[in-house]
């Protein structure tokens, strides 16, 4: 069933535009405000709450440019020189690859869409605590096996991509499947204009994925969510042509979670989405749909 807009989701996109003024140092919040209150007015809202996010985001680029510039570029340089500690979790683990999936999980805690406590600075400290909580944690979804069973047999690998700094550890899945069982072709899809921290193409050759053999960067066309609706039959074709598909993410959990053959990878960060999947909020999610 398409996930639809939750009550709560109207608020917290107003936060977040809030928030994103008061990056940008804004002149007049309210206006920007009362720019995307019209902005939803005049859209239907029996929609994935990302749709919506689309719209707000149209708006603040319009009104504020790209407020978070600066902490996508600050969160690649504060997650990059964790990598090599990352590295040895993998290969001091009895499943390599089980490790990296728990990894990417955790990454998905540098989100400034969610989190209240990523709203500044990203912070090795807050990073170092979600990565011990993945590494231990009892998840109440968890679809790893199956997620191993068909990466083994998979040639082309798709990985939907959620935040910069987070996209670091998207970067060990993809060594650790590559080590673990041989190459893939890897194909990362990142947003095509600022989007809150969501990484671009710019983090993605950043941090160095463009550098992984057999992998592609792709841009999910997001401008507008007339754009993005005129993108999706291409999006699909991309599934489609994928023998594994990986989206990062609860934002990308909302805005795909119809697709069937999916793997969603997340950490739960909002109360309605809890409740949808039948989790807790900081629950780590690996699900199969």
């Amino acid at each position: 069933m398409l996930m639809r807009v939750f009550p709560e989701c109207v608020p917290c996109l107003l936060r977040q535009t809030l928030r994103a003024a008061r990056l940008a140092k804004a002149s007049d919040p309210l206006k920007v405000l009362k720019e995307v209150v019209e902005a939803l007015a005049r859209t239907e809202w029996e929609a994935p709450p990302m749709e919506l996010g689309f719209v707000v985001y149209s708006v603040i680029r319009r009104s504020l440019g790209d407020p978070y510039a600066d902490i996508r570029r600050r969160s690649n340089r504060v997650v990059l020189p964790l990598l090599p500690r990352l590295r040895e979790y993998v290969i001091a683990s009895e499943d390599p690859l089980e490790t990296a999936v728990r990894l990417a999980v955790a990454g998905n805690i540098v989100d400034y869409g969610a989190l209240d406590r990523f709203s500044v600075d990203p912070e090795e400290r807050i990073i170092e605590d979600a990565v011990e909580r993945a590494l231990k944690a009892k998840p109440r979804i968890y679809d790893y096996e199956r997620l191993r069973d068909d990466l083994e047999s998979a040639r082309t690998v798709m990985i939907v991509l959620d935040n910069a700094g987070e996209i670091v550890f998207d970067k060990l899945l993809a060594e650790t499947i590559s080590s673990e069982l041989g190459p893939r072709k890897f194909v990362f899809v990142v947003r095509s204009v600022p989007f809150i921290n969501d990484a671009t193409l710019s983090d993605a050759e950043a941090v160095g994925l463009t550098k992984i053999p057999g992998a592609e960067v792709r841009t999910m066309r997001c401008g507008t969510l007339e754009e993005y609706r005129e993108f999706v039959g291409e999006l699909e074709t991309w599934i489609e042509e994928s023998d594994v598909v990986i989206s990062k993410g609860q934002g990308n959990f909302e805005l795909l979670s119809d697709y069937k053959g999916m793997y969603f990878l997340l950490t739960v960060k909002c109360e309605p989405i809890a409740s949808y999947l039948g989790a807790e909020i900081g629950d780590i999610v690996v699900k199969y749909s």
